[in-house]
């Protein structure tokens, strides 16, 4: 007959890894990347997705050095360049971008990264038609992510 703690040591091993915390589940893969005009930053298009009456895009800024960014939703926009469309950010009933904004500033993001860190953007828009199967997203301080496929 073993000892108690000989067999709560070896309960304690059996049950414990499955106790052990998951990892975070990795990263989407990326629609589509841009390089930047900010130094050492890369914008990745993570989701651009048709929900109802919205459409609702996703950017991840990751920065390979230190680096700053700022993006104004006055700047941004969905380009339907076949219909002659420009579909601009929506704004709550108080003038707020629905978007990541930074705290006081309801049109804007803005920060600072280091070397290896990434922020998530986000950002909501009027659906184009449903006919409507890919279309363009500008934004400042970098190339459009043109004739992007919109995820139903």
């Amino acid at each position: 007959m073993q000892p108690i703690s000989t067999v709560l040591v070896a309960l304690a091993f059996t049950v414990l890894p499955a106790l052990a915390p998951a990892q975070a589940p990795a990263a989407p893969a990326p629609i589509a990347s841009q390089e930047t005009n900010w130094p050492g930053i890369t914008a990745d298009l993570t989701e651009f997705r048709r929900k109802g009456n919205t459409l609702t895009a996703k950017l991840r800024l990751t920065a390979t050095s230190k680096s700053e960014y700022a993006v104004d939703y006055k700047e941004v926009s969905l380009v339907d360049a076949a219909a002659g469309k420009k579909y601009e950010v929506l704004k709550d009933d108080k003038g707020t971008y629905l978007a990541a904004t930074r705290p006081g500033w309801p049109e804007k993001i803005y920060g600072e990264l280091a070397a290896g860190q990434s922020v998530l953007l986000w950002m909501k828009f009027p659906a184009p038609p449903a006919d409507v199967k890919t279309i363009s997203l500008t934004l400042p301080s970098m190339a459009p992510f043109d004739d992007v496929a919109i995820q139903d």
